[in-house]
């Protein structure tokens, strides 16, 4: 298909083929939307319901008792160090999986009998044996739990280019795969596998690109709005989006129908992947996802046993103070150096050892970084009390605060913990 074939299908045709809806097909409309809602109903229900269940579960993992108010930002790093697209794009490809893990018979009836009402079919229909469409879904899953670790991945780490590639990667998949699930059905009706259908939507991307783009929008425009309200927790807001989102999945089967008939042409024409290309492809999936697995795992425990200096206990040996400070005037009219030295007395009354590599600790003042402190690595072992020689290297610059009567005002401490190489934690130690 041409460019502007593939354009003209997703965006003006398949949108209009929803006038083909005759009364057979609209029952089933209406069948999948309620059952939708009421699937999407009760996984939001009990996700409400059970918030703060959730949220004290993730806190008594990572934090003690005392620090829960304190913590409970952090307690949900892994996606605050996203940006809120990405978390959005999460959402909504969340609900995609939900609808086709739940939703599946229903929406191949509904598409079957669409396609009758349209008059679309032809020919006899040929499913899959109900283990092989399983396998087919496995396989789907797979890939999808695949591609958004490792978008995931991408965004935890600081930089912005890897902020606008983990967004432009969860846009680009959100669409694909909204494509893929609702164009797939029919195909797979008429015997047509995954992989051939994978096969000719990446050989024709704009058809599910376009189409994601034109089914997803209004969702994708509210969760930036919804991201806005911060009295909105994500379990919450999650909650609102995929209630939403069920009217628009409801409306892309019959779409989605039209543009697989009109791409069985070119499914025809095209030849099923070699058996060796399809075991490269399922081998690269297994082992990005084995190493994916792993990553997330390891960056999970690692903040895991850090978190766990929270829980330590300390004595300062103040007889042990030395310290090198630059003069009055260097320390207020210019950036200064300064290096502070002290021995701790920590210990470890965890089960995991403590093991904290050279971190930074920032102070702002409105936004300005007045101060950056390096802090040496250390390690305690569980159970073990160490004395430890806590060495501060400071690099400050008061030259940006310039009105003396509010020096005590708008101060933020955050210290920097590495999680994993390039990737820190932060914590917020001003409250």
């Amino acid at each position: 298909m041409t460019l502007t074939e593939q354009l003209r299908e997703s965006l003006f045709y398949s949108p209009l083929s929803l006038r083909n809806l005759k009364r057979s097909s609209t029952k089933w409309l209406f069948i999948y939307f309620a059952l939708g809602l009421f699937v999407f109903s009760l996984f939001v229900g009990v996700s409400l319901n059970n918030q703060e269940a959730i949220k004290s579960l993730l806190l008594n993992y990572f934090f003690p008792q005392s620090w829960h108010e304190i913590s409970e930002k952090l307690g949900v790093f892994l996606f605050e160090s996203q940006a809120k697209t990405v978390l959005s794009n999460l959402i909504l490809s969340g609900s995609l999986v939900l609808a086709s893990i739940f939703l599946f018979p229903i929406k191949e009836k509904y598409s079957a009998e669409f396609e009758k009402d349209a008059k679309y079919a032809k020919g006899s229909i040929q499913e899959f044996p109900l283990l092989i469409q399983g396998w087919e879904e496995t396989k789907l899953f797979l890939f999808y739990v695949t591609a958004q670790s490792i978008i995931l991945w991408i965004g935890y780490y600081p930089y912005a280019w890897c902020n606008w590639l983990s967004i432009a990667l969860s846009y680009l998949f959100l669409f694909f795969t909204f494509g893929l699930d609702f164009i797939s059905p029919t195909l797979q009706r008429h015997r047509v596998s995954y992989t051939l259908i994978l096969k000719v939507l990446l050989r024709n991307p704009v058809v599910p690109l376009s189409f994601g783009l034109l089914f997803s929008l209004p969702t994708v425009l509210l969760s930036k709005y919804i991201f806005t309200i911060e009295d909105l927790t994500l379990i919450e807001i999650a909650s609102i989006l995929f209630l939403v989102n069920i009217i628009f999945l409801t409306l892309a089967v019959p779409a989605g129908t039209r543009v697989a008939r009109r791409l069985m042409p070119t499914v025809k024409r095209t030849l099923p992947p070699l058996k060796k290309s399809k075991i490269y492809s399922y081998s690269t999936m297994l082992i990005l996802l084995t190493v994916m697995l792993f990553l997330h795992g390891k960056l999970i425990a690692s903040m895991h046993h850090k978190s766990q200096l929270l829980k330590a206990e300390y004595n300062v040996d103040w007889s042990s103070i030395d310290y090198d400070l630059p003069s009055l005037s260097q320390f207020f009219n210019s950036k200064s150096l300064s290096n502070l030295s002290f021995d701790v007395e920590i210990y470890n009354p965890t089960e995991y050892d403590i093991i904290i590599e050279k971190s930074q600790i920032f102070v702002e003042k409105k936004e300005n970084t007045i101060a950056t402190i390096d802090l040496d690595g250390f390690e305690i072992p569980s159970g073990e009390k160490r004395k430890v020689k806590v060495k501060l290297d400071s690099q400050s610059d008061l030259s940006s605060i310039t009105n003396f009567r509010e020096i005590l005002e708008d101060w933020r401490v955050d210290l920097h913990l590495e999680v994993w190489p390039g990737i820190p934690f932060i914590l917020n130690i001003t409250r």
